[in-house]
């Protein structure tokens, strides 16, 4: 299906929920910045709808949410713990074809590599019955990484033998040889923008007010990280130091380090030395975003939490995505290479973010890194400064898309 460069473009966008919820958050994201800032048509293919209305409440199937038509896949359960990591197999025969009969798309996206519906599938065959029409442009929309080689790859395409379907890989990126990262275009002004007038009553009224002096201190992470050492030391500061964390998250930790005296529950707390520990509800994605924006340090995990750090140009620490063959520590050494060389960050920033991964003390990297956290102020700034000269990832996939169509 042909449009031209003034035609607003249909996408059909296609989501397994491996991550729990970075893949709906980036999906989501994506999803929504089409359809409002690209005038696109977007449908949302999701088979965990509960991942998604945990960052977005009013998520229902068969229901258009920010201009965005939300559907299920026929095979989905809807759970966010299947499948339980990346590498898991994935479900692509449905038992009927009729929900995605004559799907009127210029573009399918498959989100992260996920196998598309097998009707999906067949109809982006040249030789597919569609009326004298081409097939929709097929996307693969990869997951974000800071390694050199995503250059060579990203706009790649392959000819798949047994049908002649064409895939084209599209990599997000932190270098304008790639397809940049999720960024709205208002983002920097509505950041700004409440900083100066809403900062202080948003977080009083959610009780997450710092009291003067009180460091603030997001926390999202994979149940892996190795937190013990780093609350410790946060415990034995000299500042005091306040850590939001959402409920479900960071539990075994929290039970080791507080010995059951941190509820489970929002709003629950606990001390440690200087160190507060706080609950919160999970909330919808512009509300973390404002968070974000609040806090101190942010410690961030997956890709959508660790996008939205950047743009937060605050300090953070990043927790990819643990897999088995250790993989992730190549990714963590990527970024922060690209990191040290555009800002000149100090070396505790690399150290704590191997600890937290499981590499290194994470206590004794901790003490280093909190002598350095107002310096890396700067360096944050530097570097949401230095991605932002890039072109933004949706405003980038629409150009990729309207040149091959």
């Amino acid at each position: 299906m042909h449009a031209s460069p003034s035609t607003p473009l249909r996408f059909a966008l296609f989501c397994r929920v491996v991550d729990n919820f970075g893949d709906a958050g980036v999906c989501w994201r994506l999803a929504r910045q089409l359809a409002r800032e690209h005038g696109a048509d977007v449908t949302l293919w999701i088979d965990g709808l509960d991942a998604l209305r945990a960052i977005e409440p009013d998520a229902a199937h068969d229901r258009r949410v920010r201009d965005v038509l939300i559907r299920a896949w026929p095979d989905a359960t809807d759970t966010t713990d299947a499948p339980a990591s990346k590498n898991a197999p994935h479900r692509h025969d449905a038992p009927c074809a009729a929900p995605f009969a004559d799907m009127p798309a210029h573009v399918i996206v498959s989100a992260f590599g996920c196998t598309l519906p097998a009707p999906v599938r067949a109809a982006l065959a040249p030789g597919a019955a569609r009326g004298g029409l081409p097939p929709p442009l097929w996307v693969n929309l990869e997951y974000l990484s800071a390694e050199a080689w995503v250059e060579g790859c990203h706009g790649l395409r392959s000819v798949k033998p047994d049908d002649g379907a064409v895939e084209h890989f599209f990599y997000p990126g932190f270098t304008p040889a790639t397809g940049g990262l999720l960024r709205e275009h208002d983002l920097f002004a509505t950041r700004d923008d409440f900083l100066a007038r809403e900062a202080v009553r948003g977080l009083n009224d959610r009780d997450l007010l710092p009291a003067p002096g009180e460091r603030l201190v997001s926390l999202f992470c994979y149940r892996e990280a190795a937190l013990d050492g780093w609350l410790r030391a946060l415990g034995e500061s000299p500042r005091p130091t306040r850590v939001l964390v959402p409920t479900g998250v960071a539990e075994l930790a929290m039970l080791r380090v507080f010995k059951g005296r941190l509820g489970t529950q929002a709003g629950a707390r606990a001390t440690l030395g200087t160190l507060t520990v706080q609950r919160i509800p999970w909330m919808p994605q512009d509300d973390y975003d404002r968070l974000l924006w609040c806090c101190d340090l942010n410690v961030v995990r997956g890709e959508d939490s660790w996008i939205r750090a950047h743009w937060a140009g605050r300090p953070f620490l990043w927790q990819p995505y643990p897999q088995p063959d250790h993989a992730h520590f190549a990714k963590l050494d990527a970024f922060l290479t690209r990191f040290a060389q555009a800002t000149g960050a100090p070396t505790p920033a690399r150290e704590l973010m191997y600890a937290l991964a499981g590499r290194g003390d994470a206590h004794a990297a901790a003490r280093r890194y909190d002598t350095v956290l107002d310096s890396l102020r700067t360096a944050h700034r530097q570097w949401t400064a230095h991605l932002a000269a890039h072109t933004d990832l949706a405003s980038a996939l629409v150009g990729f898309c309207h040149d091959r169509l």
